[in-house]
């Protein structure tokens, strides 16, 4: 059975917990957070070029409209003369930038594709002007005696009864209207087009000054490539913008504007990466010195984290080393903060444990002298089986028993039961005092009563001060006499056990 559990990742060292709780999180935030703020910058970038784009192509826009506009403005200015001036106007029209050839059209029909005033118009002077019709103007074509490529800017005019009486055809060279255009650097690297509201295209960068070349870029805008199809559907309902194509960084760019005095629209298409140039290589930049910013940070974060694990690795090396019962020495205190504070009591409290060490291993020295001290096995005589046993709570203690028979004596022996006060070394080292005291005095002469009197008048020298004392039980056994005799000084009466009887006495 598959238990979720099997899948959480469970960090066994505090590397691991830094590196996965601290670290990583750390990066993932900062990474999102670049990333946002990359997005937003790329936005705001991406805008700015736009703009920066739209306004380029508006300022070569204008240029041609300004053209436009020169022979507009003054057929504009004579239109509320009260005589009309045909051939005044004509030279003034002839003289200005770019006007190649002037017709005036009165009794004569205008020619084909010359504008929308296709019937005679009677030319007569000094006629009022009632107004002005608004201007037309035509489909660049070539001209075969001007050996160029021109437009025209037809103007009809109509007198008081709104009966047209007079038309003036302003004949444009073309290459000179859009000389600003086509000298720019961009149409020149670029692949640009000037196009018509309904996708016929006037000139674009390929075309060149041949009657031939024109009939044969007589063709759509956006008759094969997908983006100059969705630039053909902006150009219609836009004045300008620009169009992005498929792929990130885009393919292909494309951006246009319209014409204010002409329905043209300039387009120019660029490649993407060429385009987005600086924005990439600012995205480039960015994530570049992001990644190795977010490096920087997460190695100081990592060197300034492994500090404190290498310190508390020390401690936690120390500590194992102390638990296995080793030497260890007092570890350098390298920070004032909890780390350092821990390695501070640390080593207090390992000096501490290594002097309980020492102690614990004295005790253990204590209690096999102890034990030494006590009688291994019974004694053995004539009808006489003598045993004792002592199980101290502690490692040592002050409970004694003694058994022995004294030098110099036949069929006699002694059994010692004692109690010192307290527990621990201290009644450890009085209990074998008073066992040395009784042994010794027990070879000299003497009665019971002499002999414990004699040891506890030595005794009393020793615990004056610490007021320590004794309880003890001293039992002589003769054999000769079949006789005991027995001191009790402040401790429990021995008891005697007759199996015949099955009763108890207490030798007190």
């Amino acid at each position: 059975m598959i238990r979720i559990s099997d899948f959480i990742i469970r960090p066994s060292s505090l590397q691991q917990k830094t590196v996965l709780f601290i670290l990583l999180p750390i990066f993932l935030i900062l990474t999102s957070t670049g990333y946002l703020g990359m997005r937003l910058v790329r936005k705001v970038l991406l805008e700015q070029w736009q703009e920066t784009a739209i306004a380029k192509l508006q300022q070569k826009a204008h240029q041609v409209d300004m053209r436009l506009l020169r022979p507009k403005e003054l057929l504009q200015l004579h239109q509320n003369e009260p005589n009309l001036d045909t051939s005044r106007i004509v030279d003034q029209l002839r003289m200005l930038d770019g006007v190649v050839q002037v017709n005036s059209y009165g009794s004569q029909p205008l020619p084909a594709n010359q504008g929308n005033l296709e019937r005679d118009v009677p030319l007569r002077r000094g006629v009022p002007l009632r107004q002005r019709q608004k201007l037309e103007i035509t489909t660049p074509k070539y001209d075969k005696e001007l050996k160029s490529e021109t437009v025209s800017l037809v103007s009809a005019f109509t007198d008081s009864a709104g009966k047209e009486y007079n038309a003036i055809e302003v004949v444009i060279s073309f290459d000179n209207l859009i000389d600003q255009i086509v000298r720019s650097s961009w149409w020149k690297s670029n692949k640009a087009f000037l196009v018509e509201r309904d996708g016929t295209i006037l000139a674009n960068t390929t075309s060149s000054g041949t009657a031939k070349s024109i009939e044969a870029r007589r063709q759509k805008f956006g008759a094969t490539d997908p983006l100059e199809k969705l630039t053909l559907t902006a150009l219609q309902t836009n004045d300008s913008g620009t169009v992005f194509g498929p792929g990130k960084p885009p393919e292909n760019i494309s951006g246009f504007c319209r014409l204010a005095e002409a329905p043209w629209t300039i387009v120019l298409i660029a490649p993407g990466d060429m385009v987005l140039q600086p924005i990439i290589n600012f995205r480039n930049s960015y994530f570049l010195f992001l990644g190795i910013g977010i490096v920087l940070a997460l190695l100081y974060l990592r060197t300034v984290i492994s500090r404190t694990t290498t310190a508390i690795r020390t401690v936690s090396r120390a500590a194992s080393e102390l638990a296995d019962g080793m030497s260890v020495l007092p570890l350098v205190v390298r920070s004032r903060d909890e780390v350092g504070e821990l390695t501070q009591n640390f080593n207090i409290m390992a000096e501490q444990l290594q002097e309980r060490l020492q102690l614990r291993e004295a005790v253990h020295v204590a209690k096999e002298i102890q034990q030494n001290l006590l009688p291994s096995a019974g004694i053995s005589l004539e009808g006489i089986d003598s045993a004792g046993i002592c199980v101290y709570c502690d490692e040592t203690g002050g409970d004694y028993f003694d058994l022995f028979v004294p030098p110099g004596t036949e069929g006699k022996m002694s059994i010692v039961v004692g109690d010192v006060a307290g527990h621990g070394i201290g009644a450890a080292l009085l209990m074998a005092t008073v066992r040395g005291l009784v042994r010794s005095r027990v070879c000299q002469p003497g009665t019971s009563a002499q002999m414990i009197s004699d040891v506890n008048r030595l005794l009393c020298l020793d615990t004056t001060r610490s007021g320590n004392f004794v309880t003890l039980f001293f039992l002589t056994l003769d054999l000769e006499t079949r006789s005991i005799n027995w001191v009790r000084c402040g401790h429990e009466p021995a008891l005697v056990y007759t199996p015949g009887v099955d009763e108890f006495t207490e030798l007190r």
